[in-house]
């Protein structure tokens, strides 16, 4: 009895799932791929329990004008097109519900919240209320940082001046952003200055062009910048103003956000190791420290936790479970597949966040969301349509590097050459991408 009364509970909750991971890490084609699989179960190599069927499957509309509907079938149109799916917006939500074969009585209501890692950089927008303690604890972080403030140099300079000019301290205080982002620094606030809400990411360029292309809030004339307290009382205009656009932003962008981290059952952190190992040190180090900084935010006890506890309900519904999964697989040879190195990278670049929630349960998965390379054997090549100098997009052989056992003490860009492939769906809807792993995460993180 106990145990039936312990499923029925279960059947009737609600899992909110949270899956993140840095732009053009793979959040948007795990999702795809995921809820074609959910949709058209039975169709595909994905597996569930011991012989579980899954039924019922229905897509529920969301009631929240935010976030945005993850509009699966234009992603799945896109990848039976050959083409990997771009998406409009920085964030956006999937609601669905389904059975399982073996539950009982009720459905189960799912939903995946997808957003990226970027948006970890406005945990202190979230946290802070009033503009200026934001203000103080960005610019004690500055300060407290050498790179920092080697970074803002010109705008710390430029704030200890008595009248301030709005549009030369936000000019300076963009180049400062564009530096971090050039610096493969994390802390790029507000981070829609790096990452905007179409999701659209800050081009290459020198310090001035990306300034120059680049908004420090929702709009060219909402922008907003940390002010010192003597500055904010030289200038009391200029910082009432400064706060209006920050307030507005907080409102609009950072608490959405974190609400929707707040109540998550499960969390799926996507790693993309292919492209930090092809992208060199620096932006090993800049990822991994948004990986550190989420979970940072995700402990109560934390400075920023605790500022967060004022304003959401943080914890209402407990996390029980992190996936940690190393993504598109598929870019690596099998054999460092089955010699346990993409394995081995990814709990060797998270274990510390791991223990940072040591009372949720954790695991590591290898996933690759949409399979579109095939080994060659007998060489450590793979056969895949890449990306470079392939206009008919045909299938060609190519030599993939070998993963090192543990993540070296530097490399630089192009050290190792993973190309990019175009994917290779199933152009029949009914049948949903080969993938890797995936059913093991899904069955994980729905319990």
């Amino acid at each position: 009895m106990k145990s039936l009364m312990r499923n029925v509970l279960n059947l009737r909750q609600h899992n909110r799932v949270v899956v993140t991971g840095i732009a053009g890490g793979g959040k948007t084609v795990f999702l795809t791929s995921l809820i074609s699989h959910l949709m058209e179960f039975g169709q595909g190599q994905f597996h569930v329990g011991r012989g579980v069927d899954i039924s019922d499957f229905r897509e529920l509309s969301g009631r929240e004008k935010w976030p945005p509907y993850f509009p699966h079938s234009t992603f799945r149109e896109d990848l039976a097109r050959g083409d990997w799916p771009e998406k409009t917006t920085d964030c956006s939500e999937f609601v669905c519900q389904f059975k399982r074969s073996d539950w009982m009585l009720h459905a189960q209501k799912m939903s995946f919240f997808d957003f990226p890692g970027e948006r970890i950089s406005d945990a202190a927008v979230a946290a802070f209320n009033d503009y200026g303690q934001w203000s103080d604890h960005i610019l004690s972080h500055f300060s407290r940082h050498h790179d920092y403030a080697r970074a803002a140099g010109p705008y710390l300079e430029y704030i200890r001046r008595e009248q301030l000019d709005l549009d030369i301290l936000l000019s300076l205080y963009r180049e400062t952003l564009a530096r971090l982002i050039l610096d493969y620094k994390p802390l790029v606030t507000p981070s829609v200055f790096l990452l905007d809400q179409h999701g659209s990411t800050a081009e290459p360029g020198s310090v001035e062009e990306i300034a120059s292309r680049r908004i420090a809030g929702l709009a060219e004339n909402r922008q907003f910048a940390p002010l010192p307290e003597k500055a904010r009382r030289d200038n009391p205009e200029l910082a009432r103003q400064l706060a209006v656009e920050y307030k507005i932003y907080r409102k609009q962008v950072a608490l959405p956000v974190f609400d929707k981290i707040s109540r998550a059952g499960s969390l799926v952190v996507l790693v993309d190791i292919p492209s930090l190992l092809a992208g060199g040190v620096g932006r090993y180090n800049d990822n991994r420290q948004i990986l550190l900084d989420l979970f940072e935010v995700m402990r109560p006890s934390s400075d920023l936790g605790t500022m967060l506890l004022r304003y959401l309900k943080f914890w209402q519904k407990s996390l029980n479970r992190v996936a940690f999964v190393a993504a598109k697989a598929d870019l690596v040879h099998p054999m460092d597949i089955e010699n346990r190195r993409l394995i081995g990278l990814l709990k060797m670049m998270t274990e510390r966040a791991r223990r940072m929630l040591p009372h949720v349960e954790s695991q590591w998965f290898v996933c690759s969301a949409c399979h579109s390379t095939f080994p060659v054997e007998g060489v450590r090549r793979l056969k895949g349509k890449i990306a470079r100098d392939n206009p008919d997009r045909e299938f060609k052989e190519y030599s993939v590097p070998e993963l090192p056992r543990s993540w070296p003490e530097n490399w630089s860009p192009g050290d190792y050459p993973f190309f990019r492939v175009y994917p290779d769906a199933p152009e029949n809807y009914l049948i949903p991408p080969r993938h890797t792993g995936l059913d093991q995460v899904f069955e994980f993180i729905s319990g």
